[in-house]
């Protein structure tokens, strides 16, 4: 943790001057994890073949991420490129080796539902600092209140009717989209929250975050493409009527996105809260039916 909490300090200064400070930070990250997989490797013999593809390529980019400290910018970001890709490929692999191991159903659906978690929290945290410095009116209380209704409602769409424990056995198709479009849902819950602050900020005299509406907006896109490429990617892998909504709720983000410079961020705000409490309601209509599809035929 402590190691991360240097490496998120690196990051304003990544691309201004501190690229090798923000390296040095990301190996060390890394090579923490290159000594867990080494001891997976030496003490679990039936993880081998997992724990050694990972120590093979992450230990290729850690060696691109230190030769990138010699190479002069914009040298050094091309090989930062190639180590990304590298480290992001990697798991297409590992989850066909995971096919022969004795991975606990529950355990990576957990993992995933922590970071989802705590990317809530930050939006939350996003809240409460906006509320913060923004004078208490009526106005700026009221978006606060929309923020937080998105967040509970991405919460309660998250948690409450998907079932994951079973895509660690399914094929590696959807394995492989449930891991990636985590990617979408955690990056979008986290753009949600600055949009959420800096909606809040707007209501303060001055032009300065007038058209902030997007941020929002985009984020919420994102992270409900995201849940509906994991909806689909869970048992029973079928295009559903949440699927379609989900779709549905992105799509119509994705046009608020577009139309926010016509728009007032706390506009924009207040709809996307309306969809997504929306979305819940509905699905809390169907939880019989959601029950149904995840237990089975009898």
């Amino acid at each position: 943790m402590f190691a991360v909490a240097g490496l998120a300090s690196t990051v304003p200064d990544a691309f201004h001057g501190g690229q090798n400070s923000f390296v040095i930070a990301y190996v060390c990250v890394r090579s923490i994890l290159l000594v867990l997989y080494a001891r997976v490797y030496r003490d679990v013999e039936i993880a081998r073949p997992v724990a050694g593809w990972f120590l093979f390529i992450f230990g290729i980019a850690v060696i691109d991420w230190l030769i990138s400290l010699a190479l002069p910018v914009p040298w050094k970001y091309v090989l930062w490129g190639i180590a990304l890709l590298l480290e992001h490929a990697a798991p297409i692999r590992g989850w066909r080796l995971l096919g022969s191991m004795p991975v606990h159903p529950r355990h990576i659906p957990e993992r995933f539902g922590l970071l989802v978690i705590i990317v809530l929290g930050e939006g939350v945290i996003g809240v409460v600092l906006g509320t913060a410095q923004a004078s208490w009116t009526l106005l700026s209380g009221t978006s606060a209140f929309a923020g937080f209704l998105t967040g509970a409602a991405i919460w309660w769409l998250y948690f409450d009717f998907l079932d994951a424990t079973s895509v660690v056995t399914r094929n590696v198709r959807s394995g492989i989209t449930y891991v990636y479009a985590h990617y979408f849902v955690a990056s979008g819950i986290a753009a949600l929250g600055v949009g959420v602050k800096l909606t809040v900020l707007s209501v303060e005299p001055g032009p300065r975050y007038d058209d902030v509406g997007w941020i929002a907006a985009a984020g919420t896109a994102l992270c409900m493409a995201g849940l509906a490429a994991i909806q689909v990617a869970t048992p029973p892998n079928l295009v559903d009527a949440d699927v379609v909504l989900r779709l549905a709720v992105a799509g119509l983000a994705g046009l608020l996105a577009g139309l926010s410079g016509f728009l007032s961020p706390v506009l924009v705000l207040w709809l996307l809260a309306a969809m997504l409490v929306t979305q819940v309601v509905v699905e809390l209509g169907g939880h019989e039916r959601h029950v149904a599809r995840m237990s089975g035929p009898f």
